[in-house]
């Protein structure tokens, strides 16, 4: 039987809901060889490196300096909370003749998880490829349910003694059925909760039974947190729960810690360090790191400007032969501050009769670079960018 893109997809629903919204799901692979994946992989592994060094850096400079460099002054003292490093992360690279490229590091609320460690492998068989990620979602598993040990260790508990809840807002398709799938992968007792309907006083964080919440896995960014105010009291919900996760009250997956990496202002901090103090402390892969800067003085054409907390592409604008284009603008993100960094073309492919860029991300899971995946899009790859299977 011959199946179309949509019948093929509908089989896996259950798993990956929102394959359709706006053609989201490509229904072929792109070839790509073993080298391209290793290189994408050793690049990730390299450049996470360099980050946390950066972000060791970033935490010790004093407040003032972390607001010059855009954390909103809520998030100071949870940042510099714990040294526990991101459960997941995912870099996004653009895979050169050149070189292979950092462009961003989604350091606190990766998405992309089941495109890249569920369905790339089943795409790629339905078409007789290889899945480059055919051992990745058993080392996602291992590594999540390692990280729950590991932190319900710090509140003195066993992992199957702590309530833990998968959360995400209760209308984002993508969001939820991410978080669901990586309950799927938990080892322990857990619940899937949307976060929307999750309460709080100065005691803990509670599900709807009344029963305390002691891990959260969210697909939620501090900067939303922040802003929350409770729908009947319009009090600030940050004052509850900011004490709260900085007394170990509750434990998040990813730690609020991992703020300090998602701010892009971090990859400007990079720059500033230079190449000479990461080789100083044995890390190397600086040159995966494009040129970037907080001040647009100090950068020339081609450059592209994004927002310190932009995400899916938002408030992206590229300037090029003297030329200034905006992409994909939200008043959510026109007022943070911007970031300069130098411009790099994105491989160009075609597919169905129309020309692509591509961009090639890889996860790091507890530091394991693993789960590599492609989206293909416009100029700026965002939230309508579609998901394009890999395989050898």
């Amino acid at each position: 039987m011959t199946l179309t893109r949509q019948g093929f997809y509908e089989q896996h629903r259950q798993i990956f809901s929102w394959y359709n919204a706006e053609n989201y799901a490509c229904y072929d692979v792109l070839t790509v060889s073993e080298e391209t994946v290793q290189g994408v992989k050793n690049a990730a592994e390299k450049a996470w490196k360099i980050l946390l060094k950066a972000g060791e850096v970033m935490k010790a400079l004093s407040d003032d300096a972390l607001l010059e460099f855009g954390y909103p002054p809520e998030a100071l003292r949870l940042i510099r909370s714990t040294t526990q490093p991101p459960f997941i992360a995912r870099c996004d690279f653009a895979v050169t003749e050149n070189g292979i490229f950092l462009l961003e590091c989604n350091a606190e609320v990766a998405t992309f998880v089941v495109e890249t460690f569920k369905m790339n492998g089943i795409v790629a068989n339905h078409f007789g490829k290889q899945d480059p990620n055919k051992d990745s979602e058993r080392a996602l598993k291992t590594q999540l349910n390692s990280y729950i040990d590991l932190i319900a260790k710090s509140i003195n508990k066993s992992p199957h003694d702590c309530h833990i809840a998968f959360s995400a807002l209760s209308e984002a398709d993508e969001d939820i059925g991410t978080v669901s799938y990586l309950r799927s992968l938990c080892a322990y007792d857990s619940i899937l909760y949307p976060i929307d309907f999750i309460e709080m006083d100065e005691d803990g964080i509670y599900d709807n039974t009344g029963k305390k919440l002691d891990i959260i896995y969210r697909l939620y960014p501090t900067e939303w947190m922040i802003e929350d105010k409770d729908p009947n009291s319009n009090c600030n919900l940050w004052d509850y729960f900011e004490p709260l996760a900085a007394f170990n009250k509750v434990l998040l997956i990813n730690p609020v810690s991992s703020f300090i990496l998602q701010n892009k202002a971090l990859l400007a901090l990079i720059t500033m360090l230079g190449e000479d103090f990461f080789e100083s402390n044995d890390l190397t892969g600086f040159s995966h790191f494009l040129p970037t800067f907080i001040e647009k003085t100090q950068i020339v054409e081609p450059f592209v400007a994004k927002p310190t907390f932009g995400r899916e592409g938002k408030e992206v604008k590229i300037y090029k032969d003297g030329n200034k284009s905006a992409y994909n603008q939200s008043h959510e993100y026109a007022d943070l501050m911007d970031v300069y960094q130098e411009y790099v073309d994105l491989p160009k492919i075609q597919l169905e009769g129309d020309i692509y860029t591509l961009q090639i991300s890889c996860f790091l899971v507890n530091g394991i670079p693993t789960g590599v995946s492609s989206r293909i899009g416009d100029m700026v790859i965002g939230n309508t960018s579609r998901f394009l299977p890999i395989g050898y």
